[in-house]
């Protein structure tokens, strides 16, 4: 299943937050809701800092680190569950088998696609989270996630401080300090 490019923003803001950060949000602690005017400015940097990811990932270059990572990923799933390469397949074939029931009108095999859609859909959602635990995953994340951080930074130079900003609004910080 190909949805690297929809990793999260702030997967991507997790990436430049110093170490020390990163362990105390890998047990997040309960916060407390930002202020209105925190919340508004935190809304904003998502926006953008999403706005510069979708720019940075139209880069070409982009496309071999992708292609790394993601052959990295699914190699730990294959690890972790051998049936992981036959469901990935299945789950690219979904896809054409729906343009073709919706084209046919054939509501009943639409049904039965989408119970298989969800069906592997849960398993995925079971399986990836472990094969993103693994060492070489996580490595391959981070060199991902900072080629991305990198172009997204040729693009706008600010992105690093709208990151810490974001971060820092996330923690409950609301310091003045403007998304732009």
């Amino acid at each position: 299943m190909r949805k690297t490019t929809s990793l999260a923003v702030l997967a991507v803001a997790l990436a430049a937050v110093p170490a020390a950060t990163r362990a105390q949000e890998a047990q997040p602690a309960p916060a407390a809701p930002a202020p209105p005017a925190a919340q508004g400015e935190a809304d904003q940097l998502r926006q953008r800092i999403g706005q510069l990811q979708q720019q940075a990932m139209q880069d070409p270059s982009l496309k071999a680190a992708e292609d790394s990572f993601e052959a990295v990923l699914q190699g730990a799933m294959a690890r972790l569950d051998p049936q992981a390469p036959v469901k990935s397949a299945r789950a690219l074939a979904l896809n054409q088998e729906v343009e073709v029931a919706r084209a046919a009108g054939d509501n009943a095999k639409l049904n039965q696609l989408a119970e298989e859609a969800t069906a592997l859909k849960a398993y995925f959602d079971g399986l990836r989270p472990r094969a993103l635990a693994e060492a070489d995953v996580q490595a391959a994340r981070q060199a991902y996630l900072a080629r991305v951080l990198g172009r997204m930074k040729e693009i706008d130079p600010e992105t690093q401080r709208y990151i810490d900003r974001l971060s820092e609004l996330s923690r409950g910080g609301a310091s003045s300090g403007g998304s732009r």
